[in-house]
């Protein structure tokens, strides 16, 4: 056998030990994963004394290697990106064993302001209105209380007298024709109105959120496997 046969031999067998030497090192190594049949979260509430989101984490190491406490480092963490970042940090004081399953409860999000953020629902007017058209400006005048009472899309002496009122009421010249600022004041005066009256219609829209829990969340342990470590959950909430 010629030197260069001797050498790649070498070779391979230093590289077939190395990857036995790794596979059995791997072996020992703890693989911490959560077992979602066995873990729960579920959504609590928009006040600020109560946690958001609360539920029960079961966590598993499937390895074969035991993985040591750690009592300063949080070993899971629960967390709500949306809006305030909201996040539970657990800690585990005991170690896990081969084999083992253990279970913590949380609470994420407690004494945390959630109203008024991201969280609020969206609120969409969906009846569609033209704010220029005389039939729309009667109805915001009527609303109002300035008249008329006909909804005839026709701007006769009633409806200049109504617009000119209004116009004097906001301080501007009283002309009979709105411009495009007074016609937006008009509209915002009378949203209100509109609304109860069935001429705007709203739709609250929940506000989707994802909530992530997540074994090790700081990389502190070495497993054999690092991305089974997390459980995604969605939920539609409203914090209105």
């Amino acid at each position: 056998m010629n030197a260069f046969l001797k050498l790649k031999t070498l070779t391979i067998a230093s590289g077939l030990f190395g990857l036995m030497a790794v596979s059995a090192q791997a072996k020992d190594l703890p693989n911490l994963f959560i077992i979602e049949e066995e873990s729960s979260i579920e959504f609590v509430g928009c006040n600020a004394k109560e946690p958001m989101f609360k539920g029960i984490i079961a966590v598993k190491n499937d390895g074969g290697g035991r993985a040591k406490r750690l009592v300063v480092t949080p070993f899971l963490a629960v967390y709500v990106p949306t809006a305030l970042d909201i996040k539970d940090e657990v800690r585990w004081l005991n170690s896990f064993a081969p084999g083992e399953i253990q279970t913590k409860d949380f609470a994420a999000g407690k004494n945390t302001v959630k109203k008024g953020r991201n969280f609020t629902p969206q609120t969409t007017r969906i009846k569609n209105f033209d704010a220029s058209s005389v039939r729309f400006q009667q109805k915001a005048l009527y609303v109002l209380g300035y008249g008329p009472k006909d909804f005839d899309g026709v701007k006769g002496p009633i409806t200049r007298g109504a617009i000119k009122k209004f116009q004097l009421d906001v301080g501007n010249k009283a002309t009979g024709t709105l411009s495009r600022e007074e016609t937006y004041i008009l509209v915002r005066r009378a949203s209100q109105g509109l609304i109860e009256e069935g001429i705007f219609q709203t739709e609250v829209r929940d506000t989707p959120v994802t909530v992530y829990a997540v074994v090790d969340p700081y990389n502190k342990i070495q497993e054999i496997d690092e991305t089974d470590n997390i459980m995604v959950r969605k939920f539609n909430v409203n914090c209105d």
